[in-house]
C-alpha cells in the first residue's frame, strides 16, 4: 500500500481488462482453460439480444465480481500477432511463486502457447513472469512478485490466479502519458534505478500497475483504431469518486468529435487524435451519453480507451485491498439527478436485471 496522502480521484485497481477476438467460443474456452475461471454464457447470441444491437462478447469474472476478463467480437480478422512477448498492450494476473510449475503445467495440458518463466526488475518490482497467448494473439503474463500485495491473491481461481495485476500499453510519449494520469487518475510515474529504459510504471493505490512502453507506433490493437471495437480497461475508483472523477475529466479533455464509425478518419488522424472522451458502446454507457452529452470511456494519448468503475472496500480498515465493485447504472440516477433529469421516462429503461454485462448476483 502506498502511504502518502491519497490524491482525488486515485485509481487502486484495474477491475477488468476487455480485448478482440475472431472467435468468441474458442476464446470463451481459452478463458477458462488458462486462468481455471469460472464458464459464463455467452452474451448476444439470440434474437432479443440481436435486436437490442447487444454485441456478442464474453465477460467472466472472479469471485464476488470485482475483477473481469472479457472479449467482444471483432468486424474485421486480426493480422498476425507480434512475438510472445511483444505484442501489445498486455494484461498480467497474480500468481504465487511457489505455484508456478502447476501454471506450466495446466498451460502445456491446454496448448497454449507460453514463455518460459523469467526473472526479471524491468517494469520496478522484482518477481517471475510468464508470457502466454489466446487463440486470437493476444497476451498475457503470469506475474508472480517477491512483494505480493494485499487483496492479488484473496480473489482467486480454482486454479490459483489472482486478481488482474498490470497492465502494459504502447505509449510515443512517456512524459505526456504521466502528465495525463497524474491530473485524472491520481498516480504518478514511479521513480525506480531498476526500471528500464523506455518503461512508465504508473502504481495504483492497491500496488497493481499500469505500464508504459516507449513506442514509434500506435498499438494496433487499439479501440481508438476503427477497424476495432470495445477492447478497453477499467480502472478501480473510490464510491465516492466515481462522479467527481469523471467531471474533473470533463473539464479538462475535449469529447469525441462523432462516433467513429460516422467519422470514417484515416488510421493517420486517429492516431493523431488528442487525450479525449467518447461513447462506452455500453448499454449505460449509451444512456448516460444521452443524458449528459459526455461519454464515459476516456483516451490516453495513444488510443488506448479506458474508463472508471466506483469501488466500496470491504476491508474495516477503509483500505481498496478488497473491494465490492459498484456497476455504472449505480450512478446514472445521481448524474441524471444533478442535471435535473431524473425524471425522464425510460430512464432506467435495459438496465438493471436486463443488463446483460451486469455479474450476477448483483
Amino acid at each position: 500500500m502506498i502511504n502518502d496522502v491519497e490524491p482525488k480521484g486515485a485509481v487502486h485497481w484495474i477491475d477488468h481488462f476487455v480485448v478482440g477476438t475472431n472467435d468468441m467460443v474458442a476464446w470463451v474456452d481459452w478463458a477458462v482453460n488458462a486462468t481455471g475461471i469460472a464458464r459464463r454464457p455467452i452474451i448476444g447470441l439470440t434474437t432479443a439480444a440481436r435486436k437490442r444491437n447487444i454485441k456478442i462478447t464474453s465477460f467472466l469474472w472472479w469471485e464476488g465480481g470485482s475483477c473481469r476478463i472479457g472479449a467482444f467480437l471483432q468486424p474485421e480478422i486480426y493480422p498476425p500477432a507480434k512475438p510472445l512477448g511483444e505484442e501489445l498492450p498486455r494484461c498480467g494476473f497474480y500468481i504465487q511463486p511457489q505455484d508456478i510449475d502447476a501454471h506450466l503445467r495446466r498451460l502445456d495440458r491446454h496448448k497454449i502457447a507460453h514463455s518460459n518463466p523469467i526473472r526479471t526488475s524491468v517494469d520496478g518490482d522484482d518477481g517471475t513472469l510468464i508470457f502466454f497467448a489466446d487463440p486470437d494473439g493476444n497476451q498475457y503474463e503470469f506475474w508472480a512478485p517477491e512483494n505480493m500485495p494485499e487483496g492479488a491473491m484473496e480473489i482467486a481461481t480454482d486454479s490459483k490466479v489472482g486478481r488482474i495485476s498490470h497492465a502494459v500499453f504502447g505509449a510515443r510519449d512517456l512524459a505526456r502519458t504521466a502528465a495525463f494520469f497524474e491530473k485524472y487518475c491520481g498516480v504518478k510515474a514511479e521513480q525506480n534505478s531498476k526500471t528500464a529504459e523506455g518503461t512508465l510504471v504508473l502504481r495504483m493505490r492497491a500496488g497493481g500497475r499500469l505500464i508504459y512502453k516507449l513506442v514509434d507506433k500506435v498499438d494496433e490493437r487499439v479501440s481508438g483504431h476503427g477497424t476495432w471495437w470495445d477492447m478497453h480497461t477499467a480502472l478501480t475508483v473510490r464510491d465516492e469518486e466515481f462522479l467527481p472523477s469523471y467531471r474533473r475529466m470533463w473539464a479538462g479533455i475535449p469529447e469525441e468529435k462523432g462516433y467513429k464509425a460516422d467519422l470514417n478518419l484515416a488510421i493517420e488522424e486517429q492516431e493523431a487524435l488528442p487525450a479525449r472522451t467518447g461513447l462506452h458502446r455500453s448499454p449505460v454507457g449509451i444512456r448516460w451519453k444521452e443524458i449528459c452529452d459526455r461519454g464515459d470511456e476516456f483516451y490516453d494519448w495513444d488510443c488506448h480507451s479506458f474508463h472508471f468503475i466506483g469501488g466500496k472496500p470491504l476491508k474495516p480498515d477503509g483500505s481498496m485491498a478488497l473491494y465490492e465493485a459498484i456497476e455504472q447504472e449505480h450512478y446514472l440516477r445521481d448524474l441524471a439527478t444533478s442535471l435535473n433529469k431524473d425524471h425522464e421516462r425510460n430512464l432506467m429503461k435495459g438496465l438493471g436485471n436486463e443488463n446483460p454485462f451486469k455479474p450476477q448476483g448483483q
